[in-house]
């Protein structure tokens, strides 16, 4: 079981990011890509990526990053 203090964590540092969704259209085919933005509005690389072609595989990127952030942090 979760720690409240440890979802609260989670919860505020996944509040620092937003995946959003381009549609590429180059005249013949459409598609799309996803974004992870941090709250400086900056595009986040991870894994030598900046897009995902799908929105699950940009949450797992994105739930990965977080989970590093988590274990970075200093403990109390």
């Amino acid at each position: 079981m979760s720690h409240p203090v440890n979802t609260e964590i989670l919860e505020n540092l996944f509040e620092n990011y937003q995946i959003f969704k381009v549609t590429l259209n180059d005249g013949i085919e459409t598609s799309s890509r996803y974004f992870i933005r941090n709250d400086l509005n900056d595009l986040v690389r991870h894994d030598n990526k900046s897009s995902w072609s799908s929105k699950e595989d940009a949450k797992n990127a994105l739930n990965k990053i977080i989970n590093q952030q988590l274990e970075e942090m200093p403990q109390p």
